[in-house]
């Protein structure tokens, strides 16, 4: 079957090469690449030309998480359609292939990985992936409608739980149900909406992407309010007041242990630390006390001050 790989774009000449490189290397052959570009200003688009990729111009203000994906899947040619994000590479060479196998079953509609932050010195070592189990495979699908409209929340999540960095679909399952129009959890709703069809899918944990995004104080506060305000109003779900000492505690000890990170490093990373999770902390807390005193509105006003523009993920380095 012949895949297509679609990648949303915005000023992405840092690190798209990286990407495109590694979709470049991929056992299987004559892989089309569709590079969405939302008008960049900087040398992505000669980046995306030097691997043969179909660029489709995104035109100014018009981006959005879901349609502009459809957009994507309008114009590719492949059988199967995977999806990644232009700060994203592939782990291995032969990913694409073992996520097209798992295709050999008529019934999959869709194959979704994991995405891990790469063991590198200019990412959070925190959050550096290490696997320490056996990955197993889940086929996913809703047998009793009714039985999963009633399951708490935890249940839902763990089921629905979908990775536009890291999957693959049928082009005619996305044909005959595309991305929902929204600025953010396309690929949740797109999962929920399958399964609730009857569709089978698959988390196959052993399909790895590295992904990161220097995550400071005001953009982890942004992304969880964006985050929360979509499930709560695709999904109702609300999140849960997060424990804060306790993972500043662990990220300390690990950084301490490091043997790889000088002292000076170690401070930085101990400060980052504190103030992502306090961002997301106080994103969370801020978000159920409007909910709490003015409900759905309040949230309402809250996301539209909050998150104005999609935020945007960064590459910072450490010096």
């Amino acid at each position: 079957m012949q895949v297509t790989v679609i990648i949303p774009v915005k000023n992405g000449a840092q690190t798209l090469e990286k990407c495109l490189s590694s979709i470049r290397k991929q056992t299987i052959e004559n892989v089309e690449i569709i590079v969405l570009d939302s008008m960049s200003d900087d040398d992505g688009k000669e980046i995306a030309l030097k691997y043969s990729a179909k660029i489709i111009e995104v035109p100014k203000g018009t981006f959005n998480h879901g349609l502009t994906r459809n957009t994507g899947m309008q114009h590719a040619t492949g059988d199967l359609l995977f999806y990644t994000v232009q700060d994203a590479f592939l782990s291995e060479n032969d990913l694409l292939e073992k996520m097209v196998k798992h295709f050999d079953d008529p019934q999959i509609m869709g194959v979704v990985g994991h995405q891990a932050v790469p063991h590198e010195k200019d990412k959070n070592p925190v959050l550096w992936y290490k696997r320490f189990s056996e990955p197993k495979i889940e086929i996913r699908e809703i047998k009793d409608v009714e039985k999963f409209k009633n399951a708490n929340q935890a249940a839902q999540q763990s089921l629905m739980a979908w990775d536009n960095v890291v999957a693959m679909y049928r082009k005619t399952a996305l044909q005959e149900q595309p991305f929902a129009e929204t600025q953010f959890a396309e690929d949740w709703i797109w999962s929920r909406d399958a399964l609730m069809r009857g569709w089978k899918l698959i988390y196959d944990p052993s399909l790895v992407v590295y992904h990161y995004h220097h995550s400071g104080y005001r953009y982890a506060y942004k992304v969880a309010y964006a985050v929360n305000y979509h499930f709560y109003k695709y999904f109702n779900f609300k999140p849960q007041v997060p424990d804060l000492l306790m993972p500043l505690a662990k990220s300390i000890y690990h950084l301490g242990k490091n043997p790889e990170l000088k002292l000076k490093e170690k401070l930085y990373w101990v400060s980052h630390n504190f103030l992502s999770k306090l961002g997301t902390f106080n994103s969370h807390v801020n978000f159920l006390i409007h909910n709490y005193f003015g409900g759905a509105k309040s949230i309402e006003k809250r996301y539209k001050k909050v998150c104005r523009e999609i935020p945007l993920g960064n590459q910072k380095l450490v010096h």
